[in-house]
């Protein structure tokens, strides 16, 4: 009878320890680091850089959606304001995180109501691009973990990482009503058109504005993100074929 019960302990010992392995591979060895996820992202999110003339210079953002080098971005990261008018800028440049020089590249196409764009590399490279991989955000919870990459500042492909406040809020935003995601996250001059991915290094949308408050302060730590879905539709309707 003692033995059968030493055995009964013996068998439950083990089953306790191995659910305490299964849990700490689940949480602490499966899951990716922030530092493997900015490591793959930043291969697919470039510096932009917009010019006219010699004075108006612009700094952004942008995704590389597929291998015939396509970019995803906001409209205000390519164009300008001047009297009232939203004006193109003349001549358009991206960079590579892992690259020196910048590449030239067309706008493609523009809408300032959804504030998307298009761009596309002139020439090509000598090696195969890898675009970023585009998920659904329907299931989307309050708290889940998010990472904006991007050219904060125009520093240079970095990183921010945050949770999702509201899977969906209608914000005003340059006039206009947009249904966004909001973070609590830091974005900063030059982060618009950039990635917000989640955990597993998937685009889940672009991050795009602040807000300012009453002052006309921006208020940091908020960030507002157009959510895949639209950019996927976007896409759709110019005939750019992306990445699921």
């Amino acid at each position: 009878m003692v033995k059968k019960r030493s055995s009964i302990i013996i068998v439950s010992l083990i089953v306790l320890l191995a659910a305490v392995l299964i849990m700490f591979y689940a949480v602490v060895i499966a899951k990716p680091s922030y530092a493997k996820i900015y490591q793959s992202v930043a291969r697919q999110v470039v510096e932009v850089k917009a010019e006219t003339g010699e004075n108006i210079i612009s700094y952004g953002s942008a995704v590389l959606i597929n291998s015939d080098g396509y970019f995803i971005s906001n409209a205000h990261v390519v164009t300008y304001t001047q009297m009232a008018t939203q004006i193109e800028f003349e001549r358009y440049y991206i960079r590579f995180s892992f690259e020196d020089e910048y590449r030239e590249v067309d706008l493609i196409a523009y809408d300032n109501d959804v504030d998307m764009s298009i761009l596309k590399l002139k020439s090509m490279p000598d090696y195969k691009l890898k675009p970023i991989k585009i998920a659904k955000t329907d299931k989307l919870k309050v708290g889940n973990e998010v990472l904006a990459v991007g050219n904060g500042m125009n520093h240079g492909i970095g990183l921010t990482y945050g949770h999702i406040s509201l899977a969906r809020v209608n914000i005003e935003y340059d006039e206009r009503m947009h249904n966004v995601i909001q973070c609590d996250l830091i974005i900063n001059e030059g982060n618009s058109g950039g990635a917000l991915v989640s955990n597993k290094g998937k685009l889940l949308g672009l991050t795009t504005f602040r807000v300012k408050d009453s002052k006309g302060n921006p208020i940091y730590g908020i960030a507002f993100c157009i959510p895949s879905e639209d950019v996927m539709n976007y896409l759709d309707t110019n005939g750019i074929n992306w990445v699921s």
